[in-house]
């Protein structure tokens, strides 16, 4: 293995098993749920601050304005957002999630973020 650490290997792995074990939980707990148009309005509100971020950082870099990524960003959150507004009667009632999904969550959390951090890191060393 010239090319990759087998570091890298080891953690591509580790990333696709979490990810069956999380497909496989879900397809277990699978029951019908109703379409949560608060978490829409949310992801397009972030995503909109993305868009417009990632649009000015080349201005901020070198002087000149890249709407390639930044222009998908804004039109998604645009969408997102809209339909969110859109059906704000249908909202609902915010419900508190028992205290163990959340740990099990804050753990995933953590884990993929410490997963991340490791795999920045491994690629500044090596990459």
């Amino acid at each position: 293995m010239n090319g990759i650490p087998w570091i890298l290997i080891a953690i591509f792995v580790t990333l696709v098993l979490l990810g069956i074990v999380v497909v496989v939980a879900v397809r277990r707990g699978k029951r019908p749920r109703r379409v949560d148009y608060r978490n829409y309005f949310v992801m397009g509100v972030v995503w909109l601050a993305t868009g417009v971020v990632l649009s000015l950082l080349p201005w901020f870099l070198h002087g000149e304005v890249s709407f390639s990524i930044g222009l998908f960003f804004f039109a998604m959150g645009l969408a997102y957002t809209t339909i969110g507004l859109a059906n704000r009667d249908k909202w609902g009632e915010q419900t508190e999630l028992p205290r163990a999904t959340t740990r099990k969550l804050m753990i995933i959390a953590v884990l993929v973020g410490a997963l991340l951090v490791l795999g920045l890191e491994l690629f500044a060393l090596y990459g």
